[in-house]
């Protein structure tokens, strides 16, 4: 396993145990890196569209190999080269853009003068990326070849798919019913969004809503339509598509009704709401607490805003005086 951000004594330790290169881990020479070489420019846009085009990779420039093993440090000189022109290049050279790319250095003196560049390449979901020459490379082994039409089209039907994501819950705030200023109980009417941030329109969407049964009305028809079980303490309610969601659009999916009382008002405040978003492409799943969900003018309900339970400690004060 690579450390996610490598040190200086991750580089020794490389250097120490003949590290092998493989196709997604790989050593080169400074003199792969010169700004304003054309041909060396090309051939780093070939080499890491490459790895984005296959499974990712990590690459340490600045180590030598020997029949494909870590063998020593040659260490490059950040006045002439550094992370940020590696960087920029690769973001106007590839096209498109290779998402969450990271570049960055490892100073081996005190001025930071020199040192080793270490270049991440995650496994893109915008796959095929061309290189600064117009064609497409994958990984191969240790080498990155040009890509055949045929596989060419397969990366770009895995690009075209949908990507549901749960956008979040509008009207939270709470409705109360009042006397004297203090709460008799509080009524949440919540509306639940969904999104297609993906590429191809999404056929085939199912949306569950947990909700703890003690706060839940049977008598809201909007809601309670759409009842499906009983999990423990949860009542599930399921909502199937019915008609396509297309690229960008944003849908109101289900609205609902919860309605808090002194009598839940324990519940409410420990428990969460679970929702589960269940599309062509996988699931995806997310829990809320209730009470930082859930708000009255922006405040978190207590016991103190409820009328009964003030007026049962009144009670209890006066008699124990």
């Amino acid at each position: 396993m690579i450390p996610k951000k490598l040190s200086i004594e991750d580089i020794h330790k490389f250097i120490a145990t003949k590290v092998r290169c493989s196709d997604h881990f790989d050593f080169q020479l400074p003199d792969k890196l010169v700004p304003g070489n054309d041909k060396k420019e090309s051939w780093l846009t070939r080499y890491v569209s490459a790895f984005a085009n296959t499974s990712g990779g990590t690459v340490i420039f600045g180590i030598k190999k020997i029949r494909g093993r870590a063998s020593e440090i040659c260490s490059i000189d950040f006045t002439k080269t550094s992370a940020f022109w590696l960087e920029t290049l690769l973001h106007n050279e590839i096209s498109p853009a290779i998402e969450d790319i990271e570049v960055y250095e490892i100073p081996f003196s005190e001025n930071n003068s020199t040192g080793l560049l270490v270049l991440h390449v995650p496994k893109s979901t915008l796959r095929p990326h061309m290189a600064a020459d117009k064609r497409y490379y994958h990984r191969v082994g240790l080498r990155e070849e040009v890509m055949d039409e045929n596989r060419i089209r397969e990366l770009y039907n895995l690009v075209s798919v949908p990507d549901m994501e749960f956008v979040g819950i509008i009207n939270t705030n709470g409705v109360p019913s009042l006397e004297n200023g203090q709460f008799i109980n509080v009524t949440f009417y919540p509306k639940f969004l969904v999104r297609n941030a993906g590429s191809a329109v999404e056929k085939i969407l199912k949306f569950e809503l947990w909700l703890l049964s003690e706060l839940h009305d049977a008598n809201f028809s909007p809601l309670q339509n759409y009842f499906n079980r009983l999990e423990g303490p949860y009542t599930v309610f399921s909502v199937p598509n019915r008609q396509p969601v297309f690229q960008g659009e944003i849908c109101n999916i289900l609205e609902a009704k919860l309605f808090v009382t002194p009598d839940n008002l324990k519940c409410f405040s420990e428990g969460e709401m679970i929702i589960k978003l269940y599309y062509s492409c996988g699931i995806k799943e997310f829990t809320y607490k209730l009470i930082e969900t859930f708000t009255y003018d922006n405040k978190y309900l207590s016991a103190s805003d409820f009328v009964r339970i003030l007026k049962q400690e009144n009670k209890i004060k006066n008699n124990v005086l």
